[in-house]
This record gives C-alpha cells, structure tokens and sequence, in this order.
C-alpha cells in the first residue's frame, strides 16, 4: 500500500496524465452524450417520454448511490477505483455499438443500461478524482491542476458535439462508439500512473480513532458545517436549479422570439463552452487579489447573475436581444470555468481527509437533484406561462445567489 507522503513524488507525472485522462474520458462521454438521443430518436425511433427516461438513467443513479461511491472509495485504492470507473465507461461504450444491431426496443434498453454504467462511472470517478488531487498535489499547487482538470474538461465538451457529428456521418454509429471506447481505454492507460493510494482511515499516532458512518446526512452536514461552505453549496444548488429551469424553456423562447436558427444556436453553445476553458486556464493567471476568496465572490457573482443578462435578452428578442444571450452565456461559461477551480481548492483545504468521500458524494448529490428538479420545474412552467417571461424572472430571481457568494466570509476565509 503508498502512504500519502509516498504518493507525493508522482505529482510531476500525474499532473500530465491526469489532464490528458481527463479530456480523452469527457470527450467520449460527451460523444456518447450527443449520439444517444439523437440515434435514438433518429434512428429507433424514440419519442419525448424515452429521451426523459434516458437522461433519468443518467443522472438518477449518481444521486441514488451517492453514499455506495463514497464506501468503495474509502474501501480500495484510488487506482483500482478509477481504473474500474473507466472500464464501466468501456463497456458502456461497447454496449452503444451493440444497440443497431438488435430491434428498436432492445436498443433503446441498450441505451439505458449504458446510461447508467456511465452515471456509476461518473460518480465514482467524481468522489475520487476529489480524494486524489488533495492527496497527491501540495496545497500550493492544487489550483493549477483543478485549472488544467478543468481545461482539459471544457475543450472536451467542447470539441466532441462537433467533431462526433462529423464521424456519424462518415464512419457510422458502431464505429463512432468504438472510437469512444478506445479513448476511454486510453484513458485506462494514463491512469495506470496512479498510486495505489487509499483514503484516509482514520489513525491519529498509530491508533485507530473512531470514525463517524459515511451517511449522506452526515455528508451533507460536513458541505454546511462552517459558513463559507454552506453559501458556496446553497450558491450551487441555486446555481444549477435556476440553470435547468431556464435551460428548458430556453430553446422555445429563442426560436420564438429571435432570429435564431440551428446552425447560429449550435455556433452560440460552442463558444460559450469554450470561454470556459478559458476561465480554467485565467484562473491562476489573475492578478493575485483575485486569486483567493475575493475572486471566489467575484466571478461565483459574476457565472448566477449573467442569467439575468440572459433573460432580459431573451425578453428583448430580436438580433439585439440574441447578441445580449450570447454575452449572457460568455460570462456563465468563462466566470463558472474561474470560480469552480477555486472552489475545488478550496474544499480540498476545507475538508478532512478522511471526510472527503462522503462530502464530495453528498455535494455531487444534492446538486444534481437540482437539475431534474430544474427541468421538471421549467417544463411545467413553460406550459403554464409566457416562456420569455418566465426566463426573465428565474434570471432576475438568480441575482439573490449572485449576492449570496459576495458574503464576506467567503471573501475572507476562501
């Protein structure tokens, strides 16, 4: 077994591997991502209610074994773990290739099951990921490789729709899920580099000390224990609730009231993902003021309230109202890509080390229930009300957390 002080001298060659492992998983990801639905529907013929049940099967099993990924990573080494979370990945990429070759049916369960190897895969990967880097990396040098984690992340997001497009059309389905495989198996090989780590157990001198069980309650109780975490996880559920609530109306609002089209729309996203790569690399290129609690407040203020900007564009309509979303969405993507490599450091610092699983569990699971909560909110909004001016309102209302994270314990303490 490596001892935390052993795992140290591996940081020059995990600070390399760990970025490139980064991109090429996101990049298969967010292929598969695109793929599915759009083979689904295109292809198997899939309706509204398949798609929701896909994206349920991607997200609901993160929130649902949330505490069963904090317990096998507090169980076995980080490497086994990764190694493994990756291999799920595989074998969900694999499983995609095989769904053209059965009925519409057996595909589209196909489909889903390899939705919920990828959200296994997802949260473990993410309780881990958060385990590790503090471990390895001195505390000195954890925001430069979040800032690269993070690059790596966004210019995969970034690239794949695009370049995913381009191999449906040329090289097919199956082959397109193949590549992603084999990237993700490439991934595999840059993960071999990991220590065989384990997570804190709990030892003072020698001695076993006692342990608090690893409960989500517990988890969440760690995410509010002092205030500057408690606003930064209240900034982000907010965060991501408004997001998803705007996100379902967006669309319809844009194509209602401005000269959108899909080629302009898909252009705008693009962008906008990639000004948050961007934010990652900035953020330890800032000037030093900014590059602490100040700028925790700063661009946490500035990623909610572009929102507003966002809804008074859409509410405007028009060209002047689209090029108004676009700087909406450039603000988001480039202070979001900023302020989450700070607030990954900083709750790396914040945290114990043997807290760490649980929290980074519990905070992944109460934020991506605020995303189906968001939608489901958003969808019967938009059938109820004006869907402009429902945007223009969420956006408004979203200021309130934009306000929140300005909280001078944050300032101060992060």
């Amino acid at each position: 077994m490596t001892t935390n002080t052993e795992a140290s001298r591996h940081d020059d060659s995990l600070a390399t591997a760990l970025p490139v492992a980064n991109f090429l998983s996101y990049f298969a990801i967010a292929a598969v991502e695109f793929s599915v639905p759009f083979v689904a529907v295109s292809t198997l013929g899939a309706n509204s209610l398949v798609i929701a049940a896909l994206g349920v099967c991607r997200f609901a099993p993160q929130v649902l074994l949330a505490r069963s990924a904090a317990r096998v990573v507090e169980r076995y080494d980080l490497r086994t773990v990764m190694l493994g979370s990756e291999l799920l990945r595989v074998a969900a990429f694999v499983l995609s290739a095989l769904a053209l070759a059965v009925s519409s049916g057996i595909g589209l369960g196909i489909f889903a099951v390899a939705n919920i190897a990828l959200a296994c895969a997802s949260i473990l990967t993410s309780v881990a990921t958060q385990v590790l880097v503090p471990a390895v990396f001195a505390d000195e040098k954890l925001p430069r490789i979040y800032a690269r984690l993070g690059i790596a992340e966004s210019t995969a997001d970034a690239a794949a729709p695009f370049l995913t497009g381009l191999g449906l059309a040329a090289i097919g389905v199956s082959q397109t899920f193949g590549v992603a495989a084999a990237l993700a198996l490439g991934a595999c090989g840059l993960l071999l580099r990991i220590p065989r780590l384990y997570a804190a157990s709990g030892t003072v001198g020698g001695k076993t000390t006692a342990t608090p069980p690893s409960t989500l309650r517990r988890g969440l109780s760690l995410n509010l224990r002092t205030p500057p975490l408690r606003i930064i996880t209240v900034w982000a559920v907010s965060y991501n609730f408004g997001q998803c609530v705007i996100e379902a109306l967006l669309l319809i609002a844009l194509l209602d009231r401005t000269p959108v089209a899909a080629a302009s729309y898909g252009v705008i996203r693009t962008c906008a993902v990639l000004f948050a790569a961007v934010g990652a690399w900035a953020a330890e290129r800032l000037p030093t003021s900014l590059r602490s609690g100040l700028g925790t407040s700063v661009f946490g203020c500035g990623a909610v309230a572009s929102y507003a900007l966002l809804g008074v564009g859409v509410y405007v309509g028009g060209m002047e109202g689209l090029v108004i979303v676009l700087v909406g969405f450039v603000l988001d993507e480039f202070c979001s890509g900023v302020v989450l490599v700070r607030i990954q450091a900083f709750r790396a610092r914040a945290i114990a080390e043997k807290d760490r699983p649980i929290a980074t569990a519990a905070y992944r699971a109460v934020n991506l229930t605020a995303v189906p909560a968001g939608f489901a909110v958003g969808g019967v909004a938009g059938l109820l009300l004006s869907p402009a001016s429902t945007i223009l309102v969420v956006g408004l209302l979203m200021v309130l957390p934009a306000v929140l994270i300005l909280s001078r314990s944050v300032r101060e303490t992060t």
